[in-house]
């Protein structure tokens, strides 16, 4: 009789685990024979996020059949620290797994490429780039471990200062405001004197009111015109005699009425303006008259003005309401009075912007504000602007301005809002809402902001710099300061900035190690570091001085 063995399951699942955990561990112990080829070689950031590719190249008879595996990137300080970022895994599968993952062959070994994108942080400034993965084979799992393939993360486009410009809403005071009134002194055919209805007509009363406001003169013009009916030459004489006979009136009344310069001559505009065409069109144009398009094209294509009259006389149906509501209108002068409004000194908008605002309207308060170099002293201008004119959004948006440059951003959004309830669509609110929206990350909605407000082009460039679109950036941002320097460097021009700050100085330092100027990049990152001593951890973790690493005088900065 035979013996016969007989196994447990137990025992014949443990025998499965060994042999798979035997296969895996071939995996893992020939993990670093795979070849990965990163594009970029190096790791950046750009638009805030780091993008990455992989070329993996598995060899021959490494892939076995019937495993499984999920391969991703990782950034960390090193292979086995705590701190690690991971980009998402793609699925990996040996022939004899039916699945959606990309299969690799046993013995033909595989190609692939594995795209990740992950958002970059701070503490990642001192990371490298890994490619891992845990196989898995019959429940088994394994690490494959981890592989270095690139090492640090260049993070310098990501040093853009938050210096965008806030949109102030115009105070719209005007520092000279010119008055005028003018008067319609009406003539009969071909006659030019001022008759005596013309001198107690409505027009008139209102002028004589106006004068006896007293306010400084700025001139007095006086023009006169013909109606276009008879010859050019009889007409242009018409219409001087005009001009002469109402100067003489005007003048005469000025000085009754002790208008301010009215015996300065100098003040004094006198024009003869001839045919008056463009009158003529007008009333046409606003008349109810029978085919006064046909007039109006006469006007519009006969350029000699004889022949124009001529044919337009021979319109005999239309001529009589030509001649009756027309012409008679055009036979006139004007007498125009401008003078001065009466205005505050600077000093005094200012003064009484704080002692005693209520003697101040909408626009003297908000241009009061504009002639405060003091952020303080302008909130308080603000402020008691919105209380005395609360339904106006212009104080709440400019409130919002000075808040943003003090980095008070739940104030600022605070005022934004209230500015935004009495206009919305004021263009400097959505500029200064896209700010917001740019310095705390969301430039989708930044860019739909600033373009529906015709932004400025500084802060248009700054965010072009925060989403990656350096030459964008560098057509928006002129100058050498310190955003339009960072724009340049990242289009691939490594220029200094004219900045003298802690960080204008580490940016200067930066552009000298690219071009490997050790000492100037020495000599700037010292200024750093003797302005903000915070510089000096920076420089420790930043990958840009990585050539410098064995540096003595720069190990003497860091350390």
């Amino acid at each position: 009789m035979k013996n016969r063995h007989f196994f447990s399951l137990p025992i014949i699942f443990s025998l499965i685990l060994l042999i798979s955990s035997c296969g895996l561990d071939s995996m893992v112990s020939k993990f670093n024979t795979l070849n990965f080829t990163v594009t970029p070689t190096q790791v950046e950031v750009h638009g805030g996020n780091i993008d990455i590719e992989l070329e993996v190249k598995i060899p021959e008879k490494y892939f076995l059949k019937s495993a499984e595996a999920d391969f991703r990137a990782m950034l960390a300080p090193s292979a086995d620290s705590e701190n690690k970022v991971f980009f998402d895994p793609v699925k990996l599968q040996g022939e004899k797994i039916s699945s959606n993952g990309k299969t690799i062959g046993f013995i033909t070994g595989g190609l692939f490429t594995y795209k990740g994108t992950i958002k970059y942080s701070e503490e990642m400034a001192d990371y490298d780039l890994f490619a891992t993965a845990i196989a898995t084979m019959n429940d088994n799992s394994k690490s494959l471990g981890a592989v270095k393939v690139a090492e640090g993360v260049m993070a310098t486009a990501t040093r853009v200062m938050n210096s965008e410009v806030p949109a102030v809403s115009d105070h719209t005071y005007e520092k000279v405001t010119v008055l005028e009134e003018t008067a319609v002194i009406y003539f009969t055919v071909n006659q030019s004197n001022v008759r005596y209805s013309q001198k107690s007509s409505d027009e008139i009363k209102k002028l004589k009111e106006f004068a006896k406001l007293g306010y400084e003169t700025k001139n007095i013009e006086i023009s006169s015109f013909a109606s276009p009916e008879g010859t050019l030459d009889v007409n242009d004489k018409v219409s001087d005699n005009r001009a002469n006979s109402t100067f003489s009136y005007a003048k005469k009344l000025m000085k009754q009425l002790k208008v301010d310069g009215a015996k300065n001559d100098d003040l004094y505009i006198q024009s003869s303006k001839g045919e008056d065409w463009r009158g003529f069109n007008k009333l046409v144009n606003s008349s109810d008259m029978k085919d006064k398009s046909k007039v109006l094209n006469i006007v519009r294509n006969q350029k000699d003005p004889q022949k124009r009259e001529e044919s337009i006389r021979d319109m005999a149906e239309i001529y009589d309401a030509i001649e009756n509501d027309v012409l008679p209108k055009l036979r006139k002068a004007t007498i125009t009075l401008r003078v001065f409004e009466p205005k505050k000194t600077d000093e005094e908008i200012a003064s009484l912007a704080i002692a005693d605002p209520a003697q101040l309207d909408i626009k003297e308060m908000l241009y009061a504000a504009s002639l405060i170099e003091d952020n303080s002293i302008k909130k308080t201008i603000y402020n008691a602007t919105s209380k005395s004119f609360a339904n106006d959004y212009r104080a709440y948006n400019n409130l919002a301005g000075i808040y943003i440059q003090e980095k008070n951003m739940n104030k600022a959004i605070d005022m934004l809002g209230k500015a935004s309830k009495y206009n919305a669509n004021a263009a400097e609110v959505k500029e200064n809402q896209g700010i917001i929206a740019a310095i705390e990350g969301d430039y989708n909605k930044a860019a739909s902001l600033y373009n529906s407000s015709n932004a400025s082009d500084v802060n248009k460039g700054i965010l072009a710099i925060k989403t990656g679109d350096y030459s964008s950036a560098t057509s928006k941002l002129k100058g050498n300061d310190y955003n339009a320097t960072l724009a340049k460097i990242m289009n691939g021009n490594p220029v200094v900035t004219t900045d003298n700050s802690a960080a204008g100085n580490y940016l200067n330092a930066i552009v000298n190690a690219r071009t490997g100027n050790t000492d100037k990049c020495i000599e700037f990152l010292s200024k750093a570091i003797e302005i903000d001593a915070n510089y000096k951890n920076e420089a420790k973790k930043d990958f840009e001085f990585k050539k410098l690493k064995d540096n003595v005088g720069f190990q003497a900065l860091i350390n």
